[in-house]
């Protein structure tokens, strides 16, 4: 599975310009037999068939960006957040600095890395910083203001990371394992349960703009009627220095991870408790976890009355051009799913 999910996060897909993700979803999926269609703001969503009651399968489309706000006099752009943004980035974020990135200028896709004054300059010319703000880095192209203009950089041009996805053991590390990791599950899912063996009508779905408070879920949600849907989304994994157990008692290679509550949901009871069964069922291992400072397309679900269920991969490193996951809990939650399909809800 792993060619899959290379292929997948590698591909451009910024809040609110997924069209590059979501065409490739809409064949991959065509190619399996399901009837794909498109939503008016890009949602995809396919009818595999089945039998039984109306299930739907959701992943988004979107990664994390950036966009540009201003455009130096010497070129340098400037960045707002493609989420929330507020004057302090905060020193956990620090990170971004010496990132790698890519401006999706109207004509062409331009290089850049994000940076900051550093070393000896920065030693002789300037006070060490107390916090880090949206003033403290900047992008250099190496292009100027007219140049960039040429090539149709704005306020409001996105700006992607640039990083390739790579295999360490059995770890795989990259960008957009948020949520592209899913979409691969769900493309397995569909070529590995035959139509004649699938429980429920199953109905798959690649939702857009998640990251910016799961706008394309409730545009689903309010043109579709589900009987119940199942939310896949990354999970977070406490098993990394300095975090105690106790804060997240997750791990890579423990198996994937049933999420009874985010910062915006409880998650319907009965069918989680379903989702568990199954798993004790077919003997695979699973991690049961509350996350905080998360939140799903499972919510718009739930206030529109679908009972909604999360599961998910454990992962290091959230929301970063290094997002760490374990290629066994990645295979564990496709089995998972596969036998929910085959089995269905239930009684």
């Amino acid at each position: 599975m792993f060619e899959l999910i290379k292929e997948l996060t590698e591909l451009i897909g910024p809040v609110g310009q997924e069209e590059v993700v979501q065409a490739r979803i809409e064949a991959l999926w065509r190619a399996e037999g399901a009837t794909v269609t498109r939503t008016r703001i890009g949602n995809v969503v396919a009818h595999a068939g089945g039998r039984g009651a109306r299930v739907a399968m959701i992943a988004h489309g979107d990664e994390l960006c950036f966009l540009v706000r201003a455009i130096d006099e010497m070129g340098f752009l400037w960045l707002a957040n493609g989420q929330g943004w507020q004057r302090s980035v905060g020193w956990r974020n620090a990170f971004t600095i010496g990132q790698r990135v890519k401006i999706l200028a109207r004509h062409d896709v331009i290089p850049g890395v994000i940076a900051t004054p550093t070393g000896h300059l920065a030693a002789l010319a300037l006070h060490e910083p107390m916090e880090l703000t949206w003033n403290d880095f900047w992008v250099d192209t190496g292009l100027s203001r007219s140049e960039l203009l040429a090539q149709g950089v704005t306020p409001g041009t996105r700006v992607v990371w640039d990083a390739e996805t790579v295999q360490f053991g059995r770890h795989v590390v990259g960008k957009a394992l948020d949520d592209r990791v899913l979409l691969a599950v769900l493309t397995e899912v569909l070529r590995r349960v035959p139509v004649e063996d699938r429980a429920c009508d199953l109905t798959l779905v690649s939702s857009v703009q998640e990251e910016i408070g799961v706008v394309g879920a409730k545009a689903l949600a309010a043109r579709e009627e589900f009987d119940a849907a199942i939310v896949l989304e990354i999970g977070l994994a406490g098993d990394i220095p300095g975090v105690p157990w106790r804060d997240m008692p997750v791990r890579l290679g423990g198996g994937p991870v049933l999420v009874h509550k985010d910062s915006l949901v409880h998650y319907d009871h009965r069918l989680t408790a379903r989702l568990e069964q199954i798993a004790r069922e077919e003997g695979i291992p699973i991690q049961h976890a509350v996350f905080g400072s998360f939140g799903s397309d499972g919510t718009a679900l739930m206030q529109a009355d679908i009972p909604a269920a999360l599961v998910a991969f454990p992962a290091r490193y959230t929301h970063t051009p290094f997002e760490t996951g374990h290629l066994d809990d990645i295979e564990m939650l496709t089995e998972w799913l596969c036998a929910f399909v085959r089995k269905g809800l239930g009684a």
